[in-house]
């Protein structure tokens, strides 16, 4: 009887932490969520004054303004089909990142996004990276 108890108690505890530990893999940052619905507008509200954006080799610094116009020009060359968000790391107080797999009706791309992590899960992104694959 003992045995079974302690079973029970170990397959609750397993189950209520694996539900904890998927729920934090879920989490949608708003910044995902505009990345998801490919807007350049939306997008743009998290970038910085200066934001390095980069396709494949190409690397350049943009405005925001100007950086929403690209953005804008490659979400509609490449209409979004899915987004997965594939990692997301906290360096310290400064440096965040977010690794995804963006998927068009024609191409894949890795997309790294590094900025500051702000308290209210919001961001201020400082560097793009659409990587083609």
């Amino acid at each position: 009887m003992f045995r079974i108890i302690i079973t029970f108690l170990f397959v609750g505890v397993f189950l209520f932490s694996h539900s904890l530990m998927s729920k934090a893999q879920d989490k949608e940052f708003p910044i995902i969520v505009a990345l998801k619905q490919g807007s350049s507008k939306a997008i743009s509200s998290f970038l910085g004054e200066m934001v390095e954006i980069r396709f494949d080799n190409n690397k350049r610094d943009f405005s925001k303004s100007q950086a929403e116009i690209v953005l804008a020009n490659f979400f509609k060359g490449n209409p979004i089909s899915s987004f997965e968000l594939l990692k997301h790391q906290k360096i310290d107080s400064e440096t965040s990142y977010l690794i995804g797999t963006y998927n068009s009706l024609s191409n894949s791309f890795k997309v790294f996004i590094r900025g500051k992590e702000l308290n209210d899960e919001n961001w201020l992104v400082y560097s793009v990276d659409f990587v083609k694959e």
